[in-house]
């Protein structure tokens, strides 16, 4: 009988190591996959934060260049392609808009939540 317990006990001990190499290897996989998963969503978020930031390039122009036409002022771009996209109030966003040297009532502002300038008094 101790033979037959010892080739028992050597299955056993031959299974759990099978299975434990077996875990490791799901393991390792799973992390190699949630590093190349973690790597695309860095990736695809940078894109993501260029195309909004494309978007906001286009969309103020597309503001600066209707009013141009209803008030006969020029168009002027509000980013250059190799300026990060920042998080501006509005009164920042309204200073970035003119270039420096261009005058402009001092109580124009824009809304861009609508799309249109107001006057202040």
């Amino acid at each position: 009988m101790d033979k037959n317990i010892g080739e028992q006990l050597n299955k056993a001990y031959e299974a759990f190591r099978q299975a434990c190499m077996e875990r490791d290897s799901a393991v390792k996989e799973l992390q190699q996959k949630t590093e190349n998963y973690e790597q695309r969503i860095r990736e695809q978020q940078e894109q993501l934060l260029l195309q909004q930031t494309l978007i906001d390039k286009l969309q103020s122009q597309l503001l600066l260049v209707n009013y141009s036409q209803d008030n006969s002022y020029g168009c002027i771009p509000l980013l250059e392609d190799s300026e990060p996209r920042k998080n501006l109030t509005l009164d920042q966003l309204h200073d970035t808009v003119l270039k420096p040297g261009t005058s402009r009532d001092k109580h124009s502002k824009v809304d861009f939540a609508s799309g249109f300038f107001s006057e202040e008094n």
